[in-house]
């Protein structure tokens, strides 16, 4: 059954992002206040506190021990500026990762003993910041982050252009070619032993195509028939869990769906889209 935030009635509330920890769920995104958007964090459902001054908006959360870290990103309108943004705590100083006129925002978050990796764009660039600073990553133009997986101190990170899909493990980056004359997005990545998984959608002209690729290899997990996106990925005890949406009969609203296996179970309300997994 879903669970759901206790939230003000008379304001749009967005979740991107959840992580557990203990027997905790933290979940970050934005509140759509009057003239801002405004970062916030949940905790068991409950508001807990906002982050960001102006446009401010939450994408990526991560636990370790007490402290929590949220990435996303802010706006200001005059001048235009973007800023990819990584806070720790309610109270500590934040840190701005880049900022620019075109497009900085962290995506995904992920920590490694005393390390914090945010992934995400800087000025369309695919872009890894390691405890607040830029790596370098090769063919990085055009693709900006998406997703970020740590795993046995290797960092793995994914993109796509709409014609190829991209990722990285540490700076080396390695090409996955969609279906010819479709348009593929990547939207999440794991890692499992030597395997690693990448989730997203092929577009087809007419339909949107869940799929996850294992080692480059695609797997389809939609039907092909009504329109379906695969926005996270987790694996656990061999089995591959997806989180995303499918369309209703008759092209009706949205529903968010996970797919254990490949077998999807509706998990939402009508309009409704699940954008991110964690498994215990």
């Amino acid at each position: 059954m879903p669970t759901t935030n206790q939230l003000s009635g008379n304001r749009s509330h967005y979740a991107h992002a959840i992580a557990v920890s203990g027997n905790d769920v933290y979940t970050t995104g934005f509140e759509n206040q009057i003239g801002q958007w405004k970062c916030q964090v949940w905790k068991n459902g409950n508001f807990q506190y906002s982050l960001g001054s102006g446009y401010s908006y939450g994408n990526g959360i991560a636990v370790s021990g007490s402290d929590i870290y949220v990435t996303g990103g802010g706006y200001v309108s005059s001048p235009r500026n973007y800023s990819a943004m990584l806070w720790k705590n309610q109270s500590d100083a934040s840190t701005t990762l880049a900022s620019n006129s075109s497009e900085a925002v962290g995506n995904a978050i992920a920590i490694s003993g005393t390390d914090v990796y945010v992934a995400g764009d800087d000025n369309n660039n695919a872009s890894i910041w390691k405890n607040g600073t830029a790596l370098t990553l090769n063919n990085a133009s055009g693709f900006p982050l998406s997703c970020l997986a740590i795993a046995d101190g290797n960092v793995y990170a994914a993109s796509s252009n709409g014609s190829i899909i991209r990722y990285w493990k540490n700076e080396t980056s390695t090409d996955i070619n969609i279906t010819p004359g479709w348009y593929g997005f990547a939207n999440g990545i794991a890692v499992d032993g030597n395997d690693i998984y990448i989730c997203g959608w092929e577009y087809n002209g007419t339909v949107g195509i869940a799929k996850y690729w294992k080692n480059g290899i695609p797997v389809t997990i939609s039907d092909g028939i009504r329109t379906a996106r695969a926005n996270a990925i987790a694996i656990k005890n061999n089995v591959i869990y997806v989180a995303g949406e499918v369309q209703g009969a008759n092209n009706s609203s949205d529903y968010a769906t996970v797919w254990e296996n490949g077998v999807p179970t509706t998990i939402g309300f009508v309009n409704s889209r699940a954008l991110a997994i964690t498994v215990k």
